[in-house]
């Protein structure tokens, strides 16, 4: 298949190329800079502003999947003022999905975006979700309105907190309305992630979902 990485500098978009050309797909990575990325065999890097719908339209087409890890850099002026990515990007993208006619949308969210958060431990729900990374969430939460305009058979991974390392041999990938409870501060490494996002892209069974990716056990 071919596919484009959208946020494809970032920790978890990198893991996503690597894993994508580890199972053999042709991947298209969408960079601001094209010098911040290393050229290599399957991948295509392709230069352009995630605002520019016509950019992303003209990197799409052909496309079977889009795949992606956007996502605000924690900052301190992020956490004052508060952040409009998502809401500016997210219609931006959809819009070029649905004019490209790609099949396939996977979106990487976070547990805490929306009714995910309520269902957080105590701690994390008034300390994280409401005080600290709320203006993120919120963020994330507004532009995800936007997905019920997609065309393309999509669905929204909502990892828990994320850390380096080596994969965990397993994990839980779970509908999110199923989750009554996310107990304590459950932590999963960066390459789980890749290797669900780049599996859900073959997945015809998960339309129109939002999923849970946490630890193996960590959700009731």
């Amino acid at each position: 298949m071919k596919i484009v990485v959208l946020g494809a500098t970032g920790t978890t978009g990198q893991l996503v190329i690597e894993e994508a050309l580890s199972k053999n797909h042709e991947v298209i990575a969408f960079v601001r800079r094209a010098n911040v990325i290393n050229a290599q065999k399957g991948l295509t890097i392709y230069q352009g502003s995630i605002e520019d719908q016509t950019g992303l339209y003209n990197c799409f087409t052909g496309a079977d999947a889009v795949i992606s890890c956007l996502g605000q850099r924690p900052s301190l002026r992020a956490f004052i003022k508060g952040t409009d990515l998502q809401q500016r990007t997210l219609p931006k993208v959809i819009s070029a999905i649905n004019e490209a006619k790609v099949n396939r949308f996977v979106l990487m969210s976070s547990f805490g975006s929306g009714d995910s958060a309520e269902k957080s431990s105590l701690f994390i729900k008034t300390f994280l979700y409401s005080l600290i990374a709320k203006k993120m969430f919120d963020d994330k939460a507004i532009a995800e309105k936007s997905l019920s305009k997609c065309n393309a058979n999509w669905t929204a991974v909502y990892p828990v907190t994320l850390k380096k390392g080596p994969a965990n041999p397993s994990s839980d990938l779970v509908l999110l309305d199923t989750v009554r409870k996310v107990p304590g501060i459950p932590r999963l490494p960066f390459a789980n992630v890749a290797k669900s996002l780049v599996e859900l892209v073959s997945d015809k069974n998960r339309s129109a979902q939002k999923l849970l990716l946490t630890t193996k056990g960590g959700w009731l």
